[in-house]
């Protein structure tokens, strides 16, 4: 299974993909961008089954940026993780297409999240 994270602070996607590669020996990060223009460009290549989306990104933000690759990674989870208040986004981000919201500062929260996204093979 492959991940991409979307993040535009380096110390948080840094924070990602120590808790990845601590907890999920089958994920492995193929990408990882600061900008959702960026992402778009890579996404496509990379076929993620997993992407961590950042809501605050520079450019466009990371709701629109589900927006345009829901459509064409229908069995992709892609996950919201925000340093916002989860529920001031909770609706934008799931009639965007994401699976789920998750706060930056919860990371039992976000491992118990990708768990239910992405089943981890033995």
């Amino acid at each position: 299974m492959n991940c991409y994270i979307v993040e535009d602070h380096e110390d948080m996607r840094i924070i990602l993909k120590r808790m990845i590669k601590r907890n999920f020996h089958n994920l492995k990060i193929v990408g990882e961008s600061d900008t959702a223009e960026k992402a778009l460009n890579e996404i496509p290549q990379l076929k993620p089954d997993l992407v961590l989306v950042d809501i605050s990104l520079p450019g466009m933000d990371g709701i629109e940026l589900i927006r345009h690759i829901r459509p064409s990674y229908k069995s992709c989870c892609i996950l919201v993780v925000t340093g916002h208040d989860v529920n001031i986004y909770q609706n934008d981000a799931m009639s965007a297409g994401a699976d789920a919201i998750v706060s930056k500062g919860d990371i039992s929260s976000l491992i118990k999240t990708i768990k239910d996204c992405y089943i981890e093979e033995v």
